[in-house]
């Protein structure tokens, strides 16, 4: 278990979300054993993998070097926003998404990076002269994505700002503003694809029964968290076993819900476990998130990452999500338990301590 490990490391001292994360990392094992083997083996291994995130996170995210982390993601997210670019003005598939690299969620994976950009930029303390030169890698990408019919990121990024808001200043009204504007750009650069898709969210809209029949993502999110709910008054304690929603589930996929696959598949309690420990991650990123620049991005980047598993997860590739939650609690707690952190030079005005 990762709080009894912690404590034999003699270097951190466990926190309640790092029991709740055991007890939950013990229910899932005891569902395994119950269920036997109900998925394939990389499910298995992707789910341990996925778990490891969260002691690797814990134990080193406080080295993080926020404004390296900002050159190499400025240089993923040009190359990523150049090659989708291409793929919007060449492809002819008639797809909602141009492939990109030979993959149909290319433009996603890259607007997701897009966004932990953004967060980054926004906890480091720019001055106006340079968000003038930064400011491109925060719009150009925006409408590119936004023409390659991208949507479920920009919605985790509109609430993750807003979510964020208090912590933040005029930079982050602008931001919003450009990306939204952006988008819109983006959109009217493609009206024919972007009416097609609106189209499809009206017509899925006036439903009254929704059928396992549409192209919407949006309208097939619902179904699959109807068809998850439905299943909840049937699991028992330990759920229904790894994997067995997709096998049941008129799409054959996971319910895009890593809290509500978590309740078929594992157990109500291990979800209400999961919900209970991002909470308290989030609750201790957000009271260093004011003085430390890298504790502010951890903080915007575990809000983003539980916004997107909420509208598309999956338990058993949940890295980047037991990832920022071991990193928020992890974050340097000042009590002399922790190894205390530098403070980085982007961060915000320091309080002075009084003599």
């Amino acid at each position: 278990m990762i709080a009894p490990l912690l404590v034999v490391s003699g270097r951190f001292r466990p926190l309640p979300a790092d029991y709740l994360f055991a007890a939950l990392a013990a229910l899932m094992v005891a569902s395994v054993v119950v269920h036997g083997r109900t998925t394939t083996d990389r499910d298995y291994a992707l789910l341990a993998l996925s778990m490891a995130a969260y002691p690797a996170f814990r134990a080193v995210g406080h080295r993080f070097d926020l404004l390296r982390f900002s050159y190499i993601m400025a240089a993923l997210v040009s190359v990523g926003t150049l090659l989708t670019a291409w793929a919007v003005v060449y492809d002819r598939s008639g797809a909602f998404k141009p492939q990109v690299l030979g993959f149909n969620e290319g433009p996603t994976v890259f607007s997701l990076t897009w966004c932990f950009l953004v967060f980054a930029f926004l906890s480091m303390n720019l001055s106006w002269g340079q968000w003038r030169v930064v400011g491109g890698l925060v719009a150009l990408p925006a409408f590119v994505f936004a023409a390659a019919m991208v949507r479920h990121p920009f919605v985790a990024l509109a609430l993750t700002l807003a979510a964020t808001a208090r912590m933040g200043n005029r930079r982050q009204i602008v931001v919003a503003g450009v990306v939204g504007l952006s988008i819109v750009i983006g959109l009217a650069a493609r009206p024919e694809m972007s009416g097609k898709i609106i189209g499809l969210v009206f017509e899925n809209a006036q439903k009254s029964v929704v059928a396992c029949d549409t192209e919407d993502t949006f309208a097939i999110r619902i179904i699959l968290t109807r068809e998850a709910l439905n299943l909840l008054p049937k699991v028992g304690l330990l759920g229904q076993g790894l994997g067995t929603f997709a096998q049941q589930s008129c799409y054959k996929t996971e319910p895009h819900n890593v809290v509500l696959q978590a309740a078929v598949e594992v157990g109500v309690a291990a979800a209400l476990l999961l919900a209970a420990a991002f909470i308290l991650a989030a609750m201790s990123a957000r009271k260093r998130a004011r003085s430390n620049a890298a504790a502010s991005f951890v903080f915007a980047g575990l809000i983003f990452v539980g916004i997107e598993f909420l509208m598309s997860g999956s338990l058993t590739n949940s890295a980047l999500l037991f990832g920022f939650m071991g990193w928020a609690v992890g974050l340097p707690q000042n009590d002399g338990h922790e190894t205390s952190d530098q403070t980085h030079p982007l961060a915000g005005p320091q309080p002075v301590p009084q003599p």
